[in-house]
This record gives structure tokens, sequence and C-alpha cells, in this order.
């Protein structure tokens, strides 16, 4: 069984984001799965998601929470099972298949540098890797107060993940070539905010072969599926994969 996982906290993503990922899942996994959203407020999700309260003893906000998927017996999971964790702003264009099978080992998707981890995408035996979890609590308000983010310390305390090849996983700003190459600074983001004439044209390309685009930071895939957002194309494809029932 694939125990995918995904985490809501706060109001920066509404229901609809799971829900929209739980459907995208749905097409593109053929695999036996569960769907879990880790959260404080299961209002408005689908039927199908389960709901796995964020325990109110851990003071933590944001990102941060996506640690919790390794602590032992936090999602009730089977030795033989797999955790498949999923972003709530990424999108899902191929089979997810070969992001469970490709090894046995943590894999994780690439941040901006290719031998960086970005806890977007992360799938591994939920048996194996509980220490992430376990050396992060003993110390979590000094890791918190001197990291930027939940990959900074996995990447820290484990350094033989598996990066996922960016044929599967792409990033829609380093490797789309979805910015305009001339982009003039904040000059620019200036210019075309009071002159939207300005704005970048054209379309990016469909990424052909790809499972997984990635959306870490500004634009959001909202931002850039009607029509271009500062220094970013217009890229029709997301509506198709976002919002097809």
């Amino acid at each position: 069984m694939i125990r995918v996982v995904c985490l809501k906290w706060g109001n920066k993503y509404g229901p609809e984001y799971v829900n929209r990922l739980f459907k995208m899942v749905n097409r593109h996994l053929t695999l036996p799965f569960s769907f879990t959203c880790l959260t404080e407020n299961a209002t408005g999700l689908d039927e199908g998601v389960i709901v796995q309260s964020l325990p109110a003893d851990f003071d933590l906000k944001g990102w941060w929470y996506k640690l919790l998927i390794f602590k032992s017996g936090f999602l009730s999971a089977e030795k033989a099972d797999k955790v498949l964790f999923l972003d709530l702003d990424i999108v899902i264009l191929g089979a997810l298949d070969p992001l469970v099978q490709l090894s046995d080992k943590l894999c994780i998707s690439a941040d901006d540098e290719p031998d960086r981890y970005n806890s977007s995408v992360m799938c591994f035996s939920p048996d194996k890797y509980h220490f992430i979890w376990d050396s992060f609590e003993i110390q979590a308000d000094k890791i918190v107060n001197n990291m930027h983010g939940d990959q900074d310390w996995i990447e820290h305390v484990y350094l033989d993940a598996i990066v996922y090849p960016k044929q599967l996983i792409k990033s829609f700003k380093v490797d789309l070539k979805s910015k305009t190459p001339f982009s003039f600074g904040k000059w620019g983001h200036f210019f075309r905010k009071k002159m939207p004439f300005l704005m970048p044209k054209g379309e990016v390309p469909f990424p052909e072969n790809t499972s997984i685009v990635l959306f870490h930071g500004k634009p959001d895939p909202e931002d850039v599926m009607y029509g271009p957002y500062d220094k970013y194309r217009y890229a029709p494809w997301i509506k198709q994969a976002w919002l097809e029932n």
C-alpha cells in the first residue's frame, strides 16, 4: 500500500488544494493507495481523504510539520507500505508509479540546485527513517531558529537520499524556461506591474514525459495558468492538470 500524504496548515491553502491533489493522484497512481491530509482544520475535504490531526503538543508552524511523517507510528503505516509525501502546490502531469518504484531508499525532489533537497516530493519506507524526526524533536527550537526549513534538516542528517532525476520532477522556475531572459530586476517588476503590455509573451511548453512540476516560492500554479505573472510566462496546461475531474 502507498500512503500518500499531504500537509495543510494555516490559511495559505484552502481545502480545494487538498481535493485537487487527491484527484490528480487518483488519475496518475495505479498502485493501491490511501490519501491522508495532515491538518488542524479538515473543513471542506473530500470524503475519500483520511484526516490525520496535527498534534497540539508540538509548537510548530508551516512546513516544519512535514517532519512528523518520519515519526514512529504517526501514520500507522505498515512495514511493507511506502509513504509518498506531496506538497499542495505541485502539478501532476504523468505517472506517479515510477516515483514510488525508483528506490527503496529515501527519495526526494531536487531544489534550485540539482544536488540539494526540496521536500515537495518525498518517498520512503516508514520503518527506516525515524531518526530524522527523533533527532529533530530533541532540539526543535534551536533547529527552527537556525535553519530555513524542514528540507535543510533532512539534508543535514541524511546525506544519502536519492534525488529524483529531472526527467521525472521539474521545477517550473528552473527547468522549463518559464522566465523571460530580460527581467531587469526590481525595476522590471515595477514597470510590468504598471504597464501590463510589458509582461512576457508566449507560453511555457508542456513538459513531456514529466511526472510532477514543482512550484516552490512564487509563482504559484494559479498565477500562471490564465496568463503571465511578473517575469514568468503563461502555462495553459496547468488548467487541464489542476481542474480536470
